[in-house]
């Protein structure tokens, strides 16, 4: 094979361009959260990250919301240099009650079909799915039934997109909370972590660190001081490390075959 040949040279970057599309998915892929306490994970984006139990816990508390009557699972939310509660994000919780009924899902959807005031939808959640105000919608497939609200208030204008999954073990609640100008693109994450919800195998996809056994202390909220409340400075934007390795990487590569082939050009004139 004739490496001063510009079509080998073409050869060698398609290869390698392919070799790249194959490793990306793999540095980008989503990550795990896993509830042993709960029994389930789901899946959620390498941008978005588990929030402390801490500080949703001085938010609550901000909001006059008591944590011993608000048994949340966790907190999920877009990595950003701000609060969490100011870029899209997830409460998780559930209840224990074991697989319900035929009968008591259609008495859950006759609800929240009362409380909206509009007859539930039955079609699919998938990620591309439109939602009309107060609108329910049911996916008989995946037992679950999702509604978009919107939330104001005189410092807040958030869309709320309220989604509670049935399943073998009992319900899981994901309350998605997202300001209204992100909502359009928070609304496809919010239904995929959603569809990645899963009881099966949490030893295999669980993280090496994760703990099997959750600290509820760290859940508990003592001396609550509202000057601890994180401001947007104090909290610095998450960074993924191995996005920015994979980044500098491909530059390098990139760099690599353009002198390459400029040489090989010059060569040949």
């Amino acid at each position: 094979m004739n490496a001063d040949n510009p079509v080998n040279v073409m050869k060698y970057v398609i290869t390698l361009v392919l070799i790249i599309f194959m490793v990306t998915p793999a540095l980008m892929a989503d990550e795990p959260f896993v509830n042993w306490r709960a029994g389930y994970y789901v899946m959620h984006p390498d941008n978005w990250y588990h929030v402390p139990y801490r500080t949703v816990n001085i938010f609550l508390t901000s909001q006059e919301v008591r944590v011993d009557e608000f048994d949340y699972d966790a907190v999920l939310a877009m990595e950003a240099d701000k609060p969490f509660f100011e870029v899209p994000y997830i409460f998780l919780s559930h209840a224990p009650t074991g697989k319900p009924t035929q009968a008591q899902i259609d008495s859950v959807l006759t609800k929240i079909s009362r409380d909206y005031g509009r007859k539930v939808v039955h079609s699919t959640l998938r990620q591309d799915r439109n939602f009309n105000l107060n609108q329910p919608i049911y996916d008989e497939e995946i037992q679950a039934v999702a509604v978009k609200s919107r939330v104001t208030s005189e410092h807040a204008d958030k869309m709320l997109l309220d989604i509670t999954r049935f399943h073998d073990s009992g319900v899981v609640f994901m309350i998605c909370y997202s300001p209204k100008e992100m909502y359009k693109e928070a609304r496809p994450v919010f239904l995929d972590i959603m569809n990645s919800f899963s009881t099966d195998d949490l030893e295999k996809v669980a993280p090496r660190d994760s703990f099997q056994v959750v600290d509820l202390s760290e859940r508990e909220l003592e001396e609550y001081d509202e000057s601890q409340f994180p401001d947007p400075e104090d909290k610095p934007a998450g960074i993924n490390v191995q996005r920015y390795i994979f980044g500098f990487l491909l530059l390098i590569i990139i760099f690599g075959l353009l002198r390459l082939f400029v040489f090989k050009k010059k060569k040949q004139d």
